[in-house]
């Protein structure tokens, strides 16, 4: 699959923990520039050269979402090829049982606190969307620096985020780049 010519955005933030090994290097971080629904995935798939409209999309995706929804809540995961694998998991009460006699007394509803959905992307050699392959298809630049300031306010910490584009910074380090 080629890149794509839409850019991924990528701002740096530093490691102000003090405490830190790794206190003052800059780690990236992606920036989300927006979250499509339902109806506007639906509308960029009927772009893409298909004989049906958004309306039959859109009412396939949510067939298929429902259909997710109720084969997870049964413990079947959901295999998309191509795409990848929901499958739900479980979450456990702090420190699980001490004996099958307590968990028989609490029951499943008291031993599981929670019920995730996981994705597991493709990673057949053909469709594999797994981190460093997917990184592959995607075109990176890097875009903003996020300086954080805290200061208290009625005894609240307040964040303060101030973005600053990443060509104005580099121009004001005097740190050579390493090689």
């Amino acid at each position: 699959m080629n890149k794509t010519d839409v850019e991924m955005l990528v701002n740096l933030r530093e490691n102000t923990n003090e405490k830190s090994d790794q206190f003052g290097n800059f780690y990236p971080y992606l920036e989300r520039t927006s979250t499509l629904d339902t109806r506007g995935f639906c509308k960029h798939v009927a772009k893409h050269n298909t004989i049906y409209g958004r309306d039959v999309i859109e009412g396939v995706a949510t067939l298929f979402a429902n259909c997710t929804v109720e084969l997870l809540s049964m413990g079947i995961a959901v295999q998309m090829t191509g795409f990848g694998t929901f499958y739900p998991t479980l979450q456990s009460r702090p420190g699980g049982v001490a004996s099958m006699k307590e968990a028989v007394a609490l029951g499943a509803d008291d031993i599981v606190q929670g019920v995730h959905v996981r994705f597991l992307p493709d990673s057949t050699n053909l469709d594999n969307i797994t981190s460093k392959k997917f990184k592959e298809q995607c075109s990176l630049k890097l875009h903003m620096l996020e300086e954080v300031t805290v200061t208290e306010v009625d005894g609240k910490k307040v964040y303060k985020h101030t973005y600053t584009p990443i060509s104005e910074k580099a121009k004001e380090d005097p740190t050579p780049p390493e090689p």
